[in-house]
């Protein structure tokens, strides 16, 4: 699958030392660890548990078993220390996180995950003297404080709270960060959460299996590599302030994609409700660009179209 994150590599260079990838396990995670490693640049993975299952899909299963892997709770403060301290990690992309559907089953495991696990990743920046910080905000912020166009969860509170703490962090003890809010993802290894469902019927469709998207309208259609890249191009000079930016790759919506989609394969079983998703579609990806330089984009044809081929493959070797 070296096809998939050929796009992304970067010059090892650019990185004065090892990254930290906490979420690994994750979407953007798998990607980031896949690219960074792919790329030569010393990567140390951390989540709850040893499951690679999503790095593999992208790294092949061999590539995903050598990663230098850590597992451990976000919110024990003194093991993230311990990872720093026993790797010299140089930088670290925060991506670990519970979801909306997560946050609103069990709210105060989203806290601790989501609001505790990020004062914990500044506390070991500051503590270890980190000056390269990237964390995932996310555009859930936008439908804070309640009562506006778009839809209010307690997992946009939580990452609301969070750009906050950074600003606060910065103001206080020179915690530099580059906050990054990501709108709806696909592409490979993207399979749980409200938005994820595009990613689903692209792998349905690659099995040839029916599938009914809950939305449609005009969404973000951000690539999971691109998203990656992102957070990448942020770690590569140190920081200097708290900023936070909108990451929002194409603005499209569900049916043209699904039109795309036709041109792969004819006949497809996937459709939509046509019922609009309560989030921005269309937020500005330049000032993001302007603070971190650019990083490859990647048009929603070619994405789905690679995804597609991707999840074709992996369906034939039984690994989806």
């Amino acid at each position: 699958m070296d096809f998939l994150t050929d796009p992304f590599l970067v010059e090892p260079g650019r990185i004065d030392g090892p990254v930290l990838v906490t979420g690994a396990g994750g979407c953007i995670g798998a990607w980031t660890v896949a690219v960074l490693a792919r790329s030569g640049v010393p990567v140390v993975a951390f989540d709850l548990t040893d499951d690679r299952r999503r790095p593999a899909l992208l790294l092949g299963p061999e590539a995903a078993a050598a990663l230098t892997w850590e597992t451990g709770d976000i919110a024990d403060a003194a093991a993230l220390d311990g990872i720093r301290d026993r790797h010299g990690i140089r930088a670290i992309i925060h991506l670990a996180g519970l979801q909306v559907p997560f946050c609103k089953a069990s709210p105060a495991a989203g806290a601790r995950v989501n609001v505790e696990g990020t004062i914990n990743i500044l506390e070991t920046a500051r503590r270890g003297g980190v000056l390269r910080l990237a964390y995932a905000s996310s555009t859930a912020v936008h439908g804070m404080p309640p009562g506006g166009r778009f839809m209010a969860t307690l997992y946009g509170a939580y990452k609301l709270a969070n750009e906050h703490t950074a600003q606060v962090y910065w103001l206080d003890w020179g915690v530099p960060s580059v906050g990054i809010r990501p709108n709806v993802v696909y592409g490979v290894a993207r399979d749980q959460g409200m938005t994820s469902e595009t990613s689903a019927a692209i792998a349905a469709a690659a099995r040839g299996a029916p599938f009914e998207i809950a939305f449609g309208g005009p969404v973000s259609w951000l690539y999971a590599g691109e998203a990656a890249a992102a957070f990448i191009a942020a770690i590569c000079t140190d920081g200097a302030d708290a900023a936070v930016f909108d990451l929002n790759g194409a603005c499209m919506s569900v049916e043209d994609g699904l039109a795309i989609l036709s041109e792969l394969a004819p006949g497809h079983g996937i459709t939509t409700t046509g019922r609009p998703l309560p989030v921005p579609p269309d937020l500005s990806d330049a000032p993001l660009r302007a603070r971190v330089g650019d990083y490859p984009s990647v048009a929603p044809a070619q994405g789905i179209r690679d995804t597609f081929e991707a999840f074709r493959r992996l369906a034939a070797a039984g690994r989806i």
